[in-house]
């Protein structure tokens, strides 16, 4: 063989064991990263739900407080009955709609 064809097959040999160490260090990596990664992944998850299950207290919190403070205004007002709700708070949305609709003019398809 020449010289050439040595340092080829030297070379080749080398970048092979290269590559053999290589895929060893990933796999090795892999390995230690699997049980981490799992493990970190459900704390994660449990810091995650106890963050939403602190946020909806939170809410229902604020929501009540802003319900007894709008009671208490309503109870200035009106009296002892303010404390109660009022039974027609919200719009009937079907009438509504349909009354809007009614008053729309309607469009003519023109059949050119």
């Amino acid at each position: 063989m020449s010289d050439d064809a040595k340092k080829k097959q030297m070379m080749q040999n080398f970048l092979n064991r290269k590559r053999k160490m290589d895929l060893k260090v990933e796999e090795e990596k892999e390995e230690d990263q699997k049980p981490s990664t799992s493990s970190e992944k459900k704390e994660d998850e449990e810091i995650e739900k106890k963050k939403k299950q602190e946020e909806k207290y939170d809410k229902a919190k604020k929501v009540l407080l802003f319900e007894a403070k709008r009671a208490k205004e309503r109870a200035e007002q009106v009296g002892p009955q303010g404390y109660l709700k009022p039974k027609s708070l919200g719009t009937n949305k079907e009438f509504l709609r349909r009354t809007i609709e009614s008053t729309m003019p309607r469009r003519k398809k023109n059949d050119e």
